[in-house]
């Protein structure tokens, strides 16, 4: 996201420039700058009042959604933290309560818009969507010169892999890394060799390079009209300083919303 998009984001509770107070507003926490703007206006506006973007592609990006043409129920499941994520304080008694939760969502009134989207199902439509895996976590000692890392999921359109780097010793840069989803260990790898159903040097011919890790991040986490601009949150330096992740891309497209591009893969 942008700084902008990032300051805009207070109403789904995420607070960045004004270190949480417009939420400790919210919240009526002690102390809160009650009467600092522009957060006592934000806060006033919305009250104590949360969302959740819902964001699934099947409901923003493939057209008003249909529910009686699914053979199951598209569900979400949500799972809140412990308040010890959630609140600072010494209090061992602290809690939170959430209450109201209620979804909002638009409808369809047109007659003849809800009949074709209701043929269009019908007829067997396909939705084509990204579905994200988390595979598993694994430990390493640093001191190795090589680490290997084996993944056999079948897939008929891999989109990529997304490697992130926790060291718990290390906080010297901001908040320790691990807990703080804001920070990623750096672990300076130096080539990186991916091997498809025996195949070696699938993604490049010589091994993947220190200097080609932005290029391939950028792919997929930044806007395609922001890839090179200053309103960028995270910029070059501050991604190997301490937004550091490792992105395998293994489409044969750098379309963000394109799907179905991505490498089949039948073993490993």
């Amino acid at each position: 996201m942008t700084d902008k998009e990032r300051l805009n984001a207070a109403y789904y509770g995420i607070h960045v420039d004004d270190g949480g107070n417009t939420a400790k507003i919210w919240l009526g926490a002690g102390d809160a700058g009650a009467a600092t703007q522009p957060d006592a206006s934000i806060a006033a506006a919305f009250g104590n009042r949360f969302t959740i973007p819902l964001d699934f592609e099947m409901l923003t990006n493939h057209g008003p959604f249909y529910q009686a043409g699914l053979n199951d129920r598209l569900s979400f499941e949500l799972t809140f933290n412990d308040y010890g994520r959630v609140i600072m304080s010494t209090d061992p008694a602290a809690s939170y309560e959430i209450t109201n939760i209620s979804l909002e969502f638009d409808v369809v009134t047109n007659p003849d818009l809800a009949r074709r989207k209701r043929q269009q199902y019908m007829s067997q439509t396909m939705v084509l969507y990204t579905r994200i895996l988390r595979n598993r976590k694994l430990a390493f000692n640093k001191r190795d010169v090589t680490w290997n890392i084996n993944l056999n999921t079948p897939t008929r359109s891999l989109k990529g892999i997304l490697l992130l780097f926790v060291d718990p010793a290390v906080g010297a840069i901001g908040p320790a890394f691990g807990p703080n989803s804001e920070f990623y260990y750096n672990s300076l790898i130096t080539k990186v060799q991916v091997t498809v159903e025996g195949i070696p040097n699938q993604l490049y011919g010589q091994g993947m390079l220190p200097y080609h890790h932005w290029d391939e991040i950028v792919k997929e986490f930044a806007r395609e009209d922001l890839k090179g601009a200053e309103l960028s949150s995270t910029d070059i330096s501050t991604y190997f300083r301490s937004r550091y992740a490792l992105w395998l891309d293994f489409r044969s497209s750098d379309g963000r919303k394109l799907h179905g591009s991505g490498r089949r893969v039948q073993n490993d």
